[in-house]
């Protein structure tokens, strides 16, 4: 989780140009020599200064809503930011950069994700989805490590009752779980994993979960979608896009 500080990145937010709209990693705001983690959505203060290690990225946005991506590490304050933007011009988001944002997004978003259903993750052979992922298809892909062909059995659990809509012996690393309503619920959680075993996994062993979603849902998530389409920066738009599939959790991710 996020911090909810807002020491620093709050401070004097009236006079403020730049906005954090996403980071990944562990950049820090620097103000009279006290050090924060940024808080998405909130403004860096005109006497702060924005650090940036090896391995992190920030995505900060202007009062006209132009978007900027900074992976280089450094300390950047406003002045460096002003340069830059005035060096970026409408914005420096390549296609490339936005790819490299939603990769780390995910990325990110996996190590902080708690591990499903009553085991404790010991190893993870389980590949795609990641843990706690939105089905907005009725059809999901289910992806694992499985490089000899062993003999392994698939295992979809209801997480309510623990119902089994699957027990599937296979020597593949991948199947596609179409959504049947005799055996899911859309809006309903559901686990999966696979195990040496037709019995139940050991204690220690992996399940993630996923859920197909159901319409309210869906309406929800399209209305949201709409309203960013109908924002007037193309770049603004794209990257909010890309921000609101993660923060949903929508598997696979797209726009």
């Amino acid at each position: 989780m996020l911090s909810l500080s807002f020491l620093s990145v709050s401070l004097n937010a009236q006079d403020s140009e730049y906005k954090i709209f996403y980071f990944s990693g562990t950049p820090k705001i620097v103000d009279k020599g006290k050090e924060v983690t940024p808080v998405r959505d909130s403004y860096i203060s005109s006497k702060s200064v924005l650090k940036v290690p090896a391995n992190s990225y920030v995505v900060l946005t202007n009062k006209k809503e132009v978007p900027m991506g900074i992976n280089t590490p450094g300390s950047y304050s406003i002045i460096d930011l002003n340069k830059i933007y005035q060096n970026v011009g409408n914005s420096n988001l390549t296609q490339e950069f936005f790819d490299y944002i939603a990769n780390n997004m995910i990325q990110e978003d996996q190590k902080v994700k708690r591990s499903g259903g009553v085991y404790r993750a010991v190893g993870d052979i389980l590949k795609t989805p990641f843990d706690e992922a939105m089905i907005i298809a009725d059809e999901v892909v289910l992806d694992w490590v499985n490089p000899n062909g062993k003999e392994l059995y698939l295992k979809i659990y209801d997480t309510e009752n623990w119902e089994q809509p699957y027990n599937l012996l296979t020597t593949d690393s991948t199947y596609t779980v179409v959504f049947d309503e005799t055996k899911f619920v859309k809006g309903k959680q559901y686990a999966w994993t696979v195990y040496h075993g037709e019995d139940h996994p050991q204690q220690g062993t992996i399940l993630r979960v996923f859920t197909f979603a159901d319409e309210t849902w869906k309406t929800n998530f399209n209305n949201q979608l709409i309203e960013i389409q109908n924002g007037e920066n193309a770049d603004m738009n794209h990257i909010k896009t890309i921000r609101l599939y993660l923060d949903n959790n929508v598997f696979p991710v797209g726009e």
